[in-house]
């Protein structure tokens, strides 16, 4: 029985991380690639657009983004607004937004939804552009983004979000994004985007909706296109570049926080995973963004599984049961001594930092905990 209830978990937690990535690339193999998934491509009617920037003590970065956004609304052939909502700072970010001619909104702090709220309700524009304070554009990026407007069925786009190369952590950052970003293109294909990044997103003006403060942004304003009938493009080609977080505690506290914010965002879409209303994007939100929350709990029983098996003399959960014991250790050794880990275990390492900040979060949601005030991520302590 013990056995039976230990490969049962096994095949959950790899039917969710392996299973449902190799099924959806395979089958995308079979659908058509999106225009838009082409290096280079425009759309073929610019409308008008507003892009949308939310800061809060981001004077050391808005400088640099506000550089690239210009450079990017620039060229643009049509009117191309660019506003700041200053969420009660208290350093210069606001003045630094004033000083490049931008429109600023000064607001006192009330989180990152509400400055969205009192952004989206003064702009003007047919698409709204969403990103943080702190990633920057790519050349090329806005026409990217836009382009897979040309298509009615298109309600959102989501942009591809990479991290810079040579920054502390960004090694596990930019292999957990290439591995999203190829899943994301094949959604795309079959069904669409699940859901978009805040770090840059675009979104038809009459879709925007009311942002909840406790729930991830990004999620609930994405998905927004699809409680709509329309879908989510992937536009790789429009690119953010960040500076992941550096340091284990930040990672964990920034993976707990999202999570129960993103389960919150999900809870309120949960109508979106009925098939009969959605189709196979219902399949595709399910296994991406719910159940790859959930499966990480299933490793503590599966441990326990593993221990009384290897009791019996079992030569394999024996193994595994040391496989856990190791992860364990190294996780303990690299909280306390992260600088110290030999390169080959900071993978590992932070892989597993975020697998057990996804069991945090799922229990404090379960447990009611929300988080209702965004905190930029690296201003988090």
């Amino acid at each position: 029985m013990i056995a039976g209830l230990a490969w049962a978990l096994v095949a959950l937690i790899a039917i969710t991380f392996a299973g449902y990535p190799l099924a959806a690339l395979a089958l995308s193999r079979f659908a058509p690639a999106r225009p838009w998934h082409h290096a280079g491509t425009a759309p073929a009617h610019a409308p008008d657009i507003a892009v949308l920037i939310c800061a809060y003590n981001e004077a050391a970065h808005l400088g640099a983004k506000l550089e690239s956004v210009l450079a990017e609304t620039a060229r643009w052939p049509a009117d191309a607004a660019v506003w700041v909502a200053d969420d009660g700072s208290s350093d210069a970010t606001a003045a630094i937004a004033e000083g490049f001619g931008v429109h600023v909104l000064r607001l006192p702090r009330g989180g990152k939804a509400a400055a969205l709220n009192a952004l989206s309700a003064r702009v003007k524009g047919d698409i709204l552009v969403l990103s943080d304070a702190d990633p920057l554009l790519a050349p090329g990026s806005l026409n990217a983004l836009i382009a897979p407007f040309d298509d009615p069925r298109v309600g959102a786009v989501a942009g591809e979000v990479e991290s810079a190369k040579g920054a502390g952590g960004g090694r596990f950052d930019r292999l957990y994004r290439a591995y999203e970003s190829g899943l994301r293109e094949a959604e795309d294909r079959l069904f669409g985007c699940v859901s978009a990044d805040g770090g840059l997103l675009a979104i038809r003006r009459e879709l925007m909706p009311h942002v909840p403060p406790d729930g991830t942004d990004d999620f609930h304003i994405s998905t927004a296109a699809v409680a709509a009938g329309k879908r989510i493009a992937f536009a790789r080609h429009a690119v953010a570049i960040e500076q992941p977080i550096a340091g284990g505690a930040k990672t964990m506290r920034r993976r707990v926080r999202i999570t129960v914010r993103g389960l919150t965002a999900l809870w309120r879409r949960r109508g979106l995973m009925n098939p009969a209303r959605t189709g196979g994007y219902a399949l595709g939100l399910f296994f991406h963004k719910f159940a790859r929350r959930f499966a990480p709990v299933l490793v503590l029983p599966l441990a326990l599984c593993a221990f009384a098996l290897a009791l019996t003399g079992s030569a394999f959960w024996t193994l595994a049961s040391l496989a856990i014991l190791a992860a364990a250790a190294l996780g303990i050794v690299g909280w306390f001594a992260e600088r110290r880990l030999p390169k080959i275990l900071r993978v590992p390492y932070l892989l597993g930092l975020h697998l057990t900040g996804l069991i945090a979060g799922v229990a404090l949601f379960c447990w009611g905990t929300r988080y209702a005030q965004w905190t930029p991520q690296k201003s988090a302590t």
